[in-house]
């Protein structure tokens, strides 16, 4: 205390005010805030489950024409005019209704080598997501098909005699998500003959490779957000890429911390956060190093504006193994992860983001250790996982697992879409496809009469 007391003259005299105020007069204040805080929040998230659990959801089934020479461009156009339901909810809506964003669940399965592409959506939305595939894909077939993980009762906790057994997990980004990760226009190459090559290509083959009793699949969930939610965000981010001082913010922390520092006449806020230390900055400092800086650095600010002037979603990934007990093939969940490397050049040191499995959320835990003396332990953590990831699935929550990250149309038509066919390369057989295009009759359709 001495040492303090040396450093800090008041220090005796700040903490004994500040006892006086906050326990001798006021506490019970802090108390009532802090009690008022919590019941907030748990009313909040009440509202919302109701709401949630009141919304009626479908599940649509698309399917494209076997010969798809539609390009990346026109799924990404689908995603921003689905992106325009994002509903401005009024007060009355959220604090008494608990109404909030609505969210997309897109869907990549393989039932035994057998391949769908499934969307559920809320109900009310079907016609509006029904009409921006038709408009960009007018022969697909849309049709309303049940819940594939309705088939499958597993019961983590007492399924030592269920008959399948399944391996989960769910993907983040290595970089802030501001940061898009490399898209579909990364994998055209215009000086090669074939331009266009499909970013889906080894995730479909290898769902296609799988047993009949497996199923392998990709959920992949979005939900609207206004890109001024998170453009001051990315405005952060460019200016500490490009070393520019961003202006001063007045936080709640600051503001907690203001009657302290004004009895001790020194910042708490420099002294144990960082700050200027007293030193004046030089008038002629530049504003930024932009001439000093790596090519790759400055593509990755390009990369960061072009997100910015892109419709976005916040969004959570998960893939998910099933198979009988007496199948269950360990090497699947290597090859479903292995492939969507290609979606993570340099393992998140390249200019763009990467996408890599969450080891907190998936259901295989290793031991720190041995496996023996750590069995009790990994066998309760690995319950644990496994009904939280099934739950977080099943549900098709955004709220379960994982932190949520940005997604904008460019890289969710990046990672949905449908097999592209060219001269050299055709629709996977395993792929569910409209066998045969459907058009009116001509009009000009000679006729005979009844008699």
């Amino acid at each position: 205390m001495e040492v303090l007391t040396s450093i800090f003259p008041n220090f005796n005299d700040v903490f004994h005010i500040a006892f006086l105020v906050v326990v001798t007069y006021y506490g019970w204040v802090l108390f009532v805030l802090g009690l008022i805080y919590m019941l907030y929040f748990e009313y909040l998230e009440e509202i919302q489950g109701q709401f949630v659990r009141g919304t009626e959801w479908v599940f649509l089934e698309i399917r494209v024409p076997k010969e798809n020479r539609a390009s990346t461009m026109a799924v990404e156009n689908i995603f921003a005019q689905m992106h325009a339901l994002h509903a401005s909810i009024t007060f009355e809506q959220k604090y008494m209704q608990g109404r909030f964003q609505l969210w997309y669940s897109l869907e990549i399965i393989s039932l035994g080598g057998h391949v769908s592409f499934v969307i559920r959506t809320p109900k009310r939305y079907q016609h509006l997501v029904e009409s921006a595939f038709y408009s960009q894909y007018p022969s697909a077939e849309i049709s309303v098909v049940d819940d594939y993980m309705e088939k499958f009762h597993i019961n983590v906790h007492h399924n030592e005699d269920g008959l399948y057994d399944f391996f989960g997990t769910e993907w983040k980004m290595v970089q802030d998500s501001v940061i898009p990760i490399k898209t579909y226009k990364d994998f055209e190459h215009p000086s090669a003959e074939e331009k266009v090559i499909d970013s889906l290509t080894s995730t479909i083959e290898t769902m296609e490779r799988i047993n009949p009793d497996e199923v392998l699949a990709i959920q992949l969930m979005i939900q609207p957000i206004q890109n001024n939610e998170w453009a001051e965000r990315a405005e952060r981010k460019i200016k500490d890429l490009t070393g520019e001082e961003m202006p001063h913010k007045i936080t709640l922390s600051s503001i907690l911390l203001l009657p302290f520092e004004w009895f001790a006449k020194f910042s708490y806020s420099e002294t144990f956060f960082g700050g200027g230390h007293g030193h004046a900055e030089p008038e002629n400092k530049p504003r930024n190093n932009w001439i000093s800086m790596t090519e790759g650095e400055k593509e990755k600010v390009a990369l960061i504006e072009q997100k910015l002037n892109k419709a976005s979603f916040n969004a959570k990934i998960r893939t998910i193994y099933i198979a009988p007990k007496d199948q269950f093939d360990k090497t699947k969940r290597t090859e479903i992860i292995g492939s969507m490397r290609h979606l993570s050049p340099g393992g998140g040191a390249g200019v763009h983001n990467t996408l890599k499995i969450d080891r907190a959320n998936w259901t295989k835990v290793n031991a720190l250790v041995s496996d023996t003396l750590e069995k009790s332990f990994l066998e309760r953590e690995t319950k644990r996982r496994k009904y939280w990831f099934l739950r977080g699935y099943k549900n098709r929550s955004m709220y379960v697992g994982s932190p949520k990250f940005l997604l904008s149309v460019e890289e969710i038509a990046t990672l949905y879409h449908f097999p592209i066919t060219t001269e050299t390369t055709l629709v996977p057989a395993g792929v569910h496809t409209v066998e045969s295009k459907k058009g009116r009759a001509p009009s000009n359709l000679p006729t005979a009469e009844v008699l």
